[in-house]
């Protein structure tokens, strides 16, 4: 589970930092990495240089910091040798977006999501291989009112309904939730009341009956959150998608088929 209280305490860290203009030559302020380094990591060696082994995209001036899309990407010698990652956007008022328990052994080559930026921060992911070495990427992104910003004039369908989107050759599939995904720190346009968090707080994928990724969320992640992965080889196994909401530990749930519906399609399209 996720420590709220270290959360809080991060976000209190971010709140008295001093604000910094984000000027061309200027990094953003350390924010809650300063603390919530040691409370994770401890002194233990972090890796920050090999991009081919893992990298880490976002824009670094974001048009929409509300829904700012940010991608991991694992090279070679690190798609399925990865068992944690965690990301850390400094400074957001709940840094810690998600931490994301990885199964050994399934070459993930991409985890794509939509975050809320809150302001002129660095987005770190940091992971953990099999074998207990720690590597870092981090990136600069510029915004403003991430967190704050009103629930979209689209918001509606039914909670918790589940998309997926999966690629011509299987080896990637797109999850959408429909879900608010509440920061707790937006306002009703139209009653002028403050909206109390509500968001989805865990996500897992089960792939052959295992679990292949299961990440504690929180407010950070975009209203009707997205979640994108790629593989090195065709999903042909059933694939579970189950997630659970904060406010009533309700669960959401929907299967894809992998590759067989794939082929399936592929066959319809073509009229045999």
């Amino acid at each position: 589970m996720t420590d709220f209280r270290t959360l809080l305490m991060a976000g209190a860290v971010i709140l008295l930092a001093p604000l910094y203009a984000a000027g061309d030559t200027q990094s953003p302020p350390a924010g809650a990495w300063e603390y919530l380094r040691p409370q994770f990591y401890g002194d233990r060696s972090i890796g920050v240089v090999d991009e081919s082994f893992m990298s880490i995209e976002a824009p670094s001036n974001t048009p929409d910091p509300a829904a700012t899309p940010l991608t991991l990407r694992f090279g070679p010698e690190a798609a399925g040798k990865i068992r944690q990652v965690r990301l850390i956007i400094d400074n957001n008022p709940s840094p810690l977006a998600a931490t994301m328990d990885l199964k050994s052994g399934v070459p993930l080559t991409e985890i794509d999501l939509r975050v809320r930026i809150d302001r002129f921060t660095s987005v770190r992911a940091i992971a953990e291989t099999n074998d207990g070495r720690l590597e870092m990427r981090s990136t600069w992104v510029n915004a403003s009112g991430g967190c704050s910003a009103p629930p979209s004039a689209a918001a509606g369908g039914t909670l918790g309904d589940i998309r997926l989107r999966p690629s011509a050759d299987a080896k990637a599939l797109q999850i959408s939730i429909r879900h608010p995904n509440n920061s707790g720190f937006q306002i009703d346009p139209r009653s002028g009341d403050a909206i109390p968090p509500h968001y989805i707080s865990r996500l897992s994928l089960s792939y052959g009956g295992q679990i292949l990724l299961d990440a504690q969320t929180g407010i950070s992640l975009s209203e009707n959150p997205t979640l994108r992965i790629a593989t090195a080889e065709p999903l042909s196994g059933s694939l579970r998608i189950e997630a659970i909401d904060s406010n009533t530990n309700a669960h959401f749930s929907a299967t894809w088929n992998g590759a067989a519906n794939a082929a399936a399609k592929a066959a319809a399209d073509s009229g045999h």
